[in-house]
């Protein structure tokens, strides 16, 4: 494994290399464009070692030092970080300087662009390919050579990363990848022009990342010892979660969202440009809600709204897309075969099954609604036992792919599901023998042939022994399951629906 200094000296070697090469072409072959490129790639490949010296005294302190490595690739960064780290070395750079090297860094970058590559629209540039002259590029020659005559001699383990030392600091932040954003943004760089010492530059970053924490911590403490509002008195709205949902039939429809949203409902719905198969959900809390129950509460509601959402369009929504389902390769060739020839082949861990493609509508929602409200007047025995392994096979159906097959687990929970809810709402006394009856009860007029409603029964019959005995079940069959576990809860959410209207209206 090649250690970080034998990297660095890679990189300086590279750059000696295309700094020989960039001399000669100019000499030999008068040829100052290339030249000029080669040397601007030397400049870049300097910057490059000087960055992963950098990146290795991040690996001295025991992290994974990350935040160089988005930068290697930059080819504007890598200029200006090997024409300012002599400044950064000495620990100085003037406002000036700084601004200059930072507008240095690109125009270069520009120039290269122009001198090698002939441009296609000559509108703005006037010219084809931008000239060099030789001047011009035996400049950026020299200039490269006197930037890799100082770096060869650098020692990097020279800086003072002792405990405590802001050096260090900074290094640990910058490993930070929401900081290392802030750290190397423009606002910082811009602050480093203003300050001049690279010290002080440090010790700013230090202050306000400081005094950022601190404020969030006071916020944190003060939303744990706030008293929440009592009684019908919510407060104001106060926290937004929203979550996004994914789809592999149903499409969203602006009208349809819309006819949702006109609701006076605390959750709210949104579709997403140039996705119509993704659903964004957002749940609005109010200062009643405490920060300590915030993640809790909140993660509740989205597994019951994702409940909501499978049970009253009868199709399927989760956090992810299934993936993987049929298809484990990216291309598929036949090198023998004629030009143009398309070749596939996919796979399933039994018989195919696709969900229904079609549009997510208004009476899609208003079940969806129905279900939602429902669903959270179910006492804790009955929501653990319908809800919960409904819950469970969704995501067993979302996590299931070529690679592994939880479609037997998925049908037994839907199963479960479905013998719970007939047992709690009265349709089935818990027995074997009881079961054809309450099929024959629950889903009159559902089947299409009678072969339906006598496959049911043996199937439900062996699902209640876990785990379950056949390994040939496969998503068709799970979807099937849900779909009855659907149809059946509706049935069931009407009728509750409806007696609690009545009740009303005798009040």
């Amino acid at each position: 494994m090649i250690d970080i200094e034998q990297l660095i000296q890679a990189c300086f070697n590279n750059a000696r290399d295309l700094l020989r090469a960039a001399k000669r072409v100019l000499t030999d072959e008068q040829l100052p464009n290339i030249a000029f490129h080669l040397a601007i790639l030397a400049v870049e490949e300097i910057g490059k070692g000087t960055l992963i010296g950098t990146r290795g005294i991040g690996l001295t302190l025991g992290d994974e030092a990350v935040f160089i490595d988005n930068r290697v690739e930059d080819h504007i960064f890598k200029l200006f970080w090997a024409l300012w780290t002599p400044s950064f070395a000495r620990g100085r750079v003037e406002q000036k300087e700084f601004e200059g090297l930072r507008g240095l860094a690109r125009s270069m970058h520009d120039e290269r662009l122009a001198a090698m590559y002939v441009s296609p629209d000559t509108t703005e540039t006037g010219v084809p390919l931008q000239k060099v002259t030789t001047d011009r590029a035996q400049k950026i020659i020299d200039l490269a050579e006197a930037r890799l005559d100082i770096e060869r001699s650098r020692d990097w383990k020279a800086l003072d990363l002792g405990a405590g030392s802001v050096t260090r600091w900074f290094f640990e932040a910058a490993n930070d990848p929401q900081k290392r954003n802030l750290i190397f943004g423009e606002k910082s760089f811009e602050k480093l022009a203003e300050l001049g010492l690279i010290r002080d530059w440090m010790n700013w970053l230090k202050e306000q990342f400081d005094r950022s924490e601190a404020e969030g911590r006071a916020h944190l403490q003060r939303e744990l010892a706030r008293i929440v509002p009592e009684g019908a008195d919510l407060g104001e709205p106060k926290w937004q979660v929203v979550i996004r949902l994914y789809s592999p039939g149903q499409s969203t429809r602006n009208h349809a969202i819309k006819s949702w949203n006109d609701r006076p409902t605390w959750i709210k719905l949104s579709t997403i440009n140039k996705d119509k198969l993704a659903l964004d959900v957002e749940f609005t809390y109010h200062e009643a809600m405490p920060a300590r129950e915030l993640g809790p509460s909140s993660y509740r509601a989205a597994r019951l709204f994702v409940g909501a959402m499978n049970l009253g369009t009868l199709g399927f929504w989760w956090w992810q897309r299934p993936g993987q389902s049929a298809r484990f390769y990216q291309r598929l060739k036949d090198l023998k075969a004629p030009t143009g020839m398309k070749l596939d082949f996919n796979l399933y861990a039994g018989a195919k099954f696709e969900w229904k493609q079609e549009a997510l509508t208004e009476n899609h929602l208003n079940r969806v609604a129905l279900c939602l409200g429902m669903a959270s007047r179910l006492e804790n025995p009955a929501y653990n036992a319908i809800v919960e392994p409904y819950m469970t096979g969704l995501a067993l159906i979302a996590k299931s792919d070529l690679h592994l097959n939880l479609a037997p687990s998925a049908c037994e929970r839907f199963a479960a599901c479905l013998l719970a809810a007939m047992g709690h709402f009265g349709d089935w006394d818990g027995t074997d023998e009881g079961l054809l009856a309450a099929i024959g009860k629950s889903f009159r007029g559902l089947f299409k042939q009678i072969d339906d409603e006598q496959e049911l029964l043996p199937l439900l019959r062996q699902l209640r022994r876990r785990p379950p005995e056949s390994t040939d079940l496969t998503l068709e069959p799970a979807a099937i399951l849900k779909v009855l576990c659907d149809g059946y809860l509706i049935k069931r959410f009407e009728k509750m629906a409806e007696q609690e209207l009545a009740q009303e209206c005798v009040h």
